[in-house]
């Protein structure tokens, strides 16, 4: 029994050595995998820390760029302030020397209106920018007074285009010679007679018959 009892002792002193060296290989390896994860875990910190400290300093930066922006953009403000005044100015030149070319253009074109002597006559215009009215005719040119002749009907084109009336609105007075071929007088009212005109023109080789005076009349006594 004791001997029995012995080896059994010893068999279990094995076993517990056998368990213990188990036991610590288990150690072991739990070691090495607690340090390895330990490891991964400093890595991961240190790769998210490091992450996340790049965007401040793009933030930190931005700053400084949006000052550069801004010294940029007033510099830019500045320069084209001081250049107004220059753009201003010619910008009035240019208006005023628009300004005094129309005012030129308009005193070449404005009709000019004198007072005349003749009591049935209000007022006498002329303007040296009245254009001929342009002739249709060829050949060798002859005076007509008769309607539907072609040189009658421009005679009334170039009446009726320094008037205020409409040819189909109107009466035609007269048409006559005015002392040659070259030149006829006519007088013209509205339908109701309150306006009343009496025109004067003259014969443009190569361009058409031309107005060259307008009277307007207060009365058609003794007009013809």
């Amino acid at each position: 029994m004791e001997r029995k009892r012995r080896f059994q002792t010893r068999q279990q002193y094995a076993e517990q050595k056998a368990n213990e060296s188990k036991f610590d290989k288990v150690n072991h390896y739990l070691n090495y995998l607690i340090a390895i994860v330990a490891v991964l875990i400093i890595f991961t910190l240190w790769f998210i820390l490091s992450k996340d400290s790049k965007p401040d300093t793009d933030v930190a930066e931005a700053p400084e760029q949006a000052e550069t922006v801004d010294k940029d953009t007033n510099t830019s403000s500045n320069e084209e302030n001081e250049d107004s005044p220059s753009e201003e100015g010619e910008s009035e030149t240019a208006t005023s020397d628009d300004e005094t070319t129309d005012e030129t253009t308009n005193q070449a074109s404005e009709t000019i209106v004198n007072s005349s002597s003749d009591p049935t006559v209000s007022e006498v215009q002329t303007n040296p920018d009245w254009q001929a009215y342009p002739t249709e005719q060829t050949g060798e040119h002859v005076s007509a007074f008769e309607k539907g002749n072609i040189d009658y009907e421009e005679k009334l084109k170039a009446i009726f285009s320094v008037i205020d009336l409409q040819q189909e609105n109107s009466i035609v007075l007269s048409v006559r010679n005015n002392g040659n071929t070259k030149s006829a007088i006519a007088v013209v009212t509205s339908m109701d007679k309150e306006k009343k005109y009496r025109v004067s023109i003259e014969w443009i080789d190569g361009e058409g018959w031309k107005p060259v005076q307008l009277e307007v009349l207060n009365s058609l006594d003794g007009v013809n």
